[in-house]
């Protein structure tokens, strides 16, 4: 029975290992990434909303929504606006660790600060 026991903690612990390496962006790949969002309704348009990138990468976000508003990535203080019909272009390098929303304060070109969180940007040490 120990030896069951055994086996089966190992099993769980490499099945651990692959899903948490499979959700992490390879380490020393691409230096430069892009990132394209589209917002539609006020959501992230698509199944994905958390993008990760190691610390160092210069990070590039793109963003196309249907309605005008105002988006805050947080831990990095940058707030930019988005305008239906246009592109808005973010830029930066990915200094700081953790787990950062991008927040809409303010949808319609109004200025509500109902922090709806609509994406991550994970940042994982390089």
């Amino acid at each position: 029975m120990a030896g069951v026991k055994t086996q089966l903690c190992v099993l769980l612990a490499f099945l651990i290992i692959i899903a948490a390496s499979a959700a992490v962006p390879e380490s020393g790949k691409s230096q430069n990434v892009t990132i394209e969002i589209q917002i539609q309704e006020r959501h992230v348009v698509g199944d994905k909303n958390t993008f990760r990138v190691y610390q160092g990468t210069r990070v590039k976000l793109v963003v196309t929504t249907d309605e005008a508003a105002s988006l805050h990535l947080h831990g990095y203080d940058i707030e930019f606006n988005v305008t239906p019909g246009k592109q808005a272009t973010v830029s930066l390098t990915a200094h700081a660790t953790g787990r950062f929303p991008v927040t809409s304060h303010g949808w319609g070109g109004g200025h509500d600060h109902g922090h709806q969180t609509l994406f991550y940007l994970e940042v994982y040490p390089q």
